[in-house]
């Protein structure tokens, strides 16, 4: 009786899990008791594997983010209220190797998981729906859509025989007629959603900011409204970092974050700088300073997220003036 007592605290007392995912399985290792399973990555595995962790006390239980295979049993956890994280998979491996661990399987990466969940504690956050996660893949397809036209139109501009420019005509107006295909649907599918379309009106109503910064805003930055200042310029990767050790006081840079946000609001930039007074003022006032025009522009596209994430929380388009206090 005493072992079972024994066995039975340790099971209640508070754990932490990870879940390495891949298209056929789940691997779920569960600390301090060191217990794993194996179960498919279907429906059915799914429901064993939360039967499975419903014997613990659950701390925290991270998932690395793997394309589509991760969202299913994400989603499921969560609206079982299992207390789940999504993880960047490059941060685990960094902690791996800082472990000293260098080898890498399934079940090994499960209990790397859950040691990275009990020492770093990432935060919880919702998951997307499975409508938003559509519309999420819609515009990264959009994106890759717009990298291929760019490369026929340089192989264009490169072509000498006239058989290979008729070729590659042909194949930009394919492309353009594919992308505007893409767009209309993002579109339709921003406007069927009411608070995604009053999201898109506010963004766009932004000097600077057209349909595809909206968009990128809206898939990739849905914490817009929720984050201090700081907070959602780092989340941008637009929020300058130290980089001083000792005497040595080095430039600040920008780093991490979200590429697709950071390349969008820099391009927004650009249009805001020429249209939106106060960032034309904050432009040229650091240029006069002696500021790189780059650092300059960074600057206006921190500022231009750091307008966006207020506008979105007082859900408000943008204004010429800013609205007085009462």
């Amino acid at each position: 009786m005493q072992g079972k007592e024994a066995s039975e605290t340790r099971t209640k007392a508070k754990s932490s899990a990870g879940i390495d995912v891949s298209q056929e399985t789940l691997d779920c290792h569960v600390l301090p008791s060191g217990e794993v399973l194996r179960v498919p990555n279907t429906p059915a595995g799914v429901r064993q594997l939360k039967r499975f962790l419903k014997r613990f006390e659950l701390s925290l239980v991270v998932v690395e983010a793997t394309g589509k295979w991760h969202r299913a049993v994400r989603r499921s956890l969560f609206a079982d209220q299992v207390p789940v994280a999504e993880v960047d998979p490059y941060k685990v491996r960094m902690f791996a190797r800082a472990q000293g661990v260098l080898a890498k399987n399934d079940r090994l990466d499960a209990r790397v998981l859950a040691h990275f969940a009990a020492v770093m504690d990432p935060p919880i956050r919702q998951p997307s729906s499975e409508s938003m996660e559509e519309l999420a893949e819609l515009v990264r397809t959009r994106a890759s859509t717009v990298v291929a036209q760019t490369a026929l139109r340089n192989q264009l501009g490169a072509a000498t025989g006239a058989f290979l420019k008729r070729h590659l005509k042909l194949c930009i107006k394919r492309i353009e007629a594919e992308i505007r295909t893409l767009d209309m649907e993002i579109l339709d599918r921003i406007r069927a959603d009411e608070a995604l379309a009053r999201r898109y009106e506010i963004l766009t109503s932004m000097p600077g900011v057209g349909f595809v910064v909206a968009a990128t805003f809206i898939v990739n930055l849905s914490e817009l409204g929720h984050c201090s200042d700081k907070e959602i310029a780092k989340l941008a990767g637009l929020a300058p970092q130290d980089h001083d050790s000792g005497k040595h006081h080095g430039a600040r840079v920008i780093w991490g974050g979200r590429p697709d946000v950071r390349r969008a609001a820099y391009l927004a930039a650009f249009t805001a700088i020429r249209h939106n007074p106060a960032l034309v003022a904050m432009y040229k006032r650091m240029v006069a300073n002696g500021k790189p025009v780059k650092v300059a522009i960074i600057a206006a596209a921190r500022k231009l997220v750091v307008l966006a994430n207020l506008l979105v929380a007082q859900n408000r388009p943008w204004q010429p003036a800013p609205p007085k206090p009462c």
